[in-house]
Order: structure tokens, then C-alpha cells, then sequence
């Protein structure tokens, strides 16, 4: 009898402790937002579009996360993103070529889950000039440049395409393109058509002289 006893007072021991850990467990798990609503902070989904101004143009790798954390997310290639992050979080919105916004999930934000869309501006950046030349100063280059000499052969070289012997030859040797030959055949033909209906021309003091022969009867004396 003293043997059961003892068995069973170990028995309801041991579902002493289960029980109180299931119920530890079921307390962290049944309220997971008032164990963290302890440290004034409660996690809340941000999901959102990111647009290109007031357009419908979704910006791809565009940069979100949480300043000093670990979390951040980019952009999809439709512009679309999800982040959690908790009450209380200033989240940054961050592209090349756009100007920086910054989103405040208020502390006191009831929902578990916070929806925008995010209008990236344009940001124009001016970059100063660069002159990039293989010399200290600018006088350097302008007494380089003052010094320099050509070499002679493409002096030589220019020389004799210029010389007027050499164009004349040139012009009797090389032969016309097709363009050219085009328009000598066209010319040719204008000629021929203007021949085939040429009117003879007649001298008027020959017509003069033939009336005075005809009076004079020359024509019937021979």
C-alpha cells in the first residue's frame, strides 16, 4: 500500500510540472502581442508599391529596411515589397537617382499589417567638370602643342594629291562611277531625239534669190 502511495504521489508530481509548463508555453503562445507590447513595440507587416512619382511606373531595387537593424528588403521588379518591422520603426525608401523618403509606423498603430505606396522623386545630380590631360598645367600643353612636328611623309603625302599633274592624270584614267555614266547616257539620248526631229533651216536670202531667178525665167532658158 505504501509503495502505491508513493508511485502515485510521483505520478501526480510529475503532472504537476507538465502542466504548468503547458501552460507556460500556451501563455507565450496565446499572446505573443502583449508579451511584446511589454517593450512598447508590436510587429507589423509593411507591404507596399513603389512608384515612380504619381505615375503607375513601379521602381525595382528600391532599398527598404530600418535604419541600425538588420532588416530591409529590395523592391521586386514591379516595384512591390513586404517587411515586418515593429511600432515605432522609421523605414527608409532608398534608389540611385531618387531622392531618400522616410516612412514612421506609429507607435500607437493598432493593425498587425500597414499598406502604402511610396512615390520616389527624381534627383537630378550635377557632377562637377574633370579636365583629364596628360599635362601638369594648361601652359605645359599649349607650348606641347606649339612644339610639335608633323613628319614629313604625310606632308609629302598631301602635297602630291594636290598637284595638278596628278589630278589631270588622274581624271583621264580613273573611270566614271555609275552615276556619271548615267548622265552622259541621258545627255546622248537628248541629242539623238532633238536630230531625229530637227527642222532644216532655210537662209532667207537664198529664198530671195531663187524668186529673182524664177522672175528672170533662168530656169526656162536652159
Amino acid at each position: 500500500m505504501k509503495s502505491y502511495l508513493k508511485a502515485l504521489d510521483s505520478h501526480v508530481k510529475l503532472y504537476k510540472v507538465l502542466a504548468a509548463t503547458i501552460l507556460v508555453l500556451l501563455a507565450f503562445a496565446a499572446t505573443p502581442e502583449q508579451a511584446k507590447a511589454q517593450g512598447g513595440q508590436r510587429v507589423v507587416q509593411l507591404s507596399g508599391f513603389v512608384t515612380i512619382g504619381d505615375s503607375l511606373y513601379g521602381v525595382s531595387n528600391v532599398s527598404v529596411y530600418v535604419p541600425k537593424t538588420d532588416r530591409g528588403v529590395q523592391t521586386n521588379r514591379y516595384g512591390f515589397f513586404s517587411l515586418p518591422v515593429l511600432t515605432g520603426d522609421t523605414v527608409v525608401f532608398s534608389a540611385l537617382g531618387y531622392k531618400k523618403q522616410t516612412l514612421v509606423i506609429p507607435r500607437t498603430y493598432p493593425s498587425s499589417s500597414y499598406s502604402i505606396i511610396m512615390q520616389m522623386q527624381e534627383e537630378a545630380i550635377e557632377l562637377a567638370e574633370i579636365q583629364v590631360i596628360p599635362w601638369a598645367t594648361e601652359r605645359d600643353f599649349k607650348e606641347a602643342v606649339l612644339s610639335l612636328k608633323l613628319p614629313d611623309e604625310g606632308r609629302s603625302a598631301a602635297n602630291k594629291n594636290v598637284d595638278p599633274e596628278r589630278l589631270r592624270e588622274l581624271f583621264a584614267t580613273v573611270p566614271m562611277d555609275g552615276n556619271s555614266n548615267s548622265k552622259v547616257f541621258n545627255q546622248h539620248q537628248q541629242i539623238q531625239a532633238q536630230n531625229r526631229y530637227l527642222i532644216p533651216t532655210i537662209s532667207p536670202f537664198a529664198v530671195l534669190k531663187l524668186i529673182d531667178m524664177l522672175r528672170n525665167g533662168e530656169f526656162k532658158k536652159k
